[in-house]
């Protein structure tokens, strides 16, 4: 028979407060956030940094709601923890609590900032190209008073976000929260600019711009900004009766020339073909008028798929608009890398919502939840730049459960040696070596004042 009893404080169940600790240090986030004032309140009391540093700790703790707070809580923790305080849970309900649209935008030019700096730490992406994927997801919400929320064209009450990921490399670079009625594509012209001018200004300046888009972006507006801001783009485009007779045209050309897809669609037997597209000409205004390439996948339909009134002669067709010319893009490239942003982004939304508390609204101001899910982009982040700095390749694109299990909620004894502060991680602990190097690695970061 087991019996249990209580008998040490020193045990921490989150030793890994040990590495997000450090690099959350020499990043600045407390700094930043006290700098550009995330929440000015008098002398003696919590200020907006250590609040918004301690929101981030408790959603990379694996907390969900403000109440796992206690996730950090205990003796040894707080000695992990070092000189920042935790503040207590309803000091943090009070910092979302009264946040209003001011305190939502200042966390989020925190977080270009915290970007930036990780970015030239070595964890952006690998050069020359960037890639925006603007997306809009879904929240589900619960009770009553939320403010914003609404049934949605889901037909489910809650709110509509919009998510920017760069697609290279997972990082959310932009937020905007927006009622549940929302249509997906309102507003998206404006929140790509967002996007675009939330990319590092070195990186920004060095590097070529691609924005990925659904059939959401399929707007002049859309393809106007693009444009302006110099960056190429590929949106999906839905069947309108223009789009339609293009693609009928280019299917029922015998000098159509169908090149195979790359990619796994080449295994599918896909093919890939190109005409224009002229774009605004129902408008009856000359200067609404866009020309663009409109690049056609066909895939032959299999016994089982579900019938579509676009299918023709046993294939069916996928599309996309771009300013690419083909000189430099050849059809089959552009639509594989279009293709692309059902992996890395996607999964993106995914693990925010799954893994790290993007999925919950728990205030029933807009803005508060605003700028909990800022808090939840940030720690998304962060784990990806400690991931990518310093823990082992096979866990830089894992998913958080086995991350978690192998470096953060890890149970360890605190206690001081010589003066020391010591984390003794239990001998038989698989990673025990992987930690102490990725501590290493952290320690070697150059600190931004």
């Amino acid at each position: 028979m087991v019996k249990v009893s209580r008998s040490d404080d020193l045990v921490t169940g989150i030793a890994g407060a040990a590495l997000w600790g450090p690099l959350l240090d020499r990043l600045g986030v407390v700094a930043e956030a006290d700098r550009r004032g995330l929440r000015a309140i008098g002398p003696g009391g919590y200020t907006g940094g250590e609040c918004y540093r301690a929101l981030l700790e408790v959603i990379l703790a694996g907390g969900d709601v403000i109440s796992d707070r206690s996730l950090l809580a205990g003796v040894a923790n707080e000695r992990l923890r070092g000189e920042h305080r935790l503040p207590s849970q309803w000091t943090l309900w009070r910092f979302g609590d009264g946040a209003d649209l001011g305190r939502a935008q200042k966390a989020a030019a925190v977080n270009r900032t915290m970007l930036a700096r990780a970015w030239a730490l070595g964890a952006g992406p690998p050069g020359g190209l960037v890639t925006l994927d603007p997306d809009a997801t879904s929240v589900a919400t619960y009770g009553l008073g939320k403010e914003g929320s609404m049934f949605s064209y889901k037909g489910q009450t809650g709110l509509s976000p919009m998510v920017g990921v760069v697609g290279e490399t997972g990082d959310v670079v932009a937020l905007r929260a927006r009622a549940g009625n929302a249509a997906p594509g309102r507003a998206i012209a404006s929140f790509v600019r967002e996007c675009y001018w939330a990319i590092p200004a070195a990186v920004r300046d060095t590097s070529n711009t691609w924005v990925r888009i659904d059939s959401a972006g399929y707007q002049l507006e859309v393809i106007d900004t693009c444009t302006e801001l110099g960056a190429a783009f590929t949106i999906t485009a839905p069947h309108r009766p223009n789009v339609r007779a293009a693609i009928e045209a280019l299917a029922t050309d015998p000098a159509t020339n169908w090149q195979p897809a790359l990619g796994a669609e080449a295994e599918r037997g896909a093919q890939v073909a190109e005409t224009s597209l002229v774009i605004g000409a129902s408008r009856n205004h000359s200067q609404a008028v866009r020309h663009v390439r409109l690049i056609v996948r066909r895939q032959r339909t299999r016994a089982g798929d579900q019938l579509s009134f676009d299918d023709m002669h046993g294939w069916r067709f996928h599309s996309i608009v771009t300013n690419l010319p083909a000189l430099f893009a050849p059809a089959a490239d552009v639509e594989y890398h279009h293709r692309l942003r059902g992996g890395i982004p996607e999964d993106a939304i995914r693990q925010l919502k799954e893994d790290f508390a993007f999925a919950h609204a728990p205030f029933s101001n807009f803005f508060a939840n605003w700028l909990w899910w800022h808090s939840c982009a940030l720690a998304h982040n962060t784990s990806r730049w400690l991931r990518v700095l310093a823990l082992p390749a096979e866990f830089h694109r894992c998913r958080a459960k086995r991350w978690r299990l192998a470096f953060f909620n890890v149970a360890a004894r605190v206690v001081r040696h010589a003066g020391s502060l010591w984390l003794r991680l239990p001998r038989n602990h698989a990673w025990a070596d992987a930690f102490i190097e990725a501590l290493t690695r952290i320690r070697r970061l150059p600190a931004f004042a």
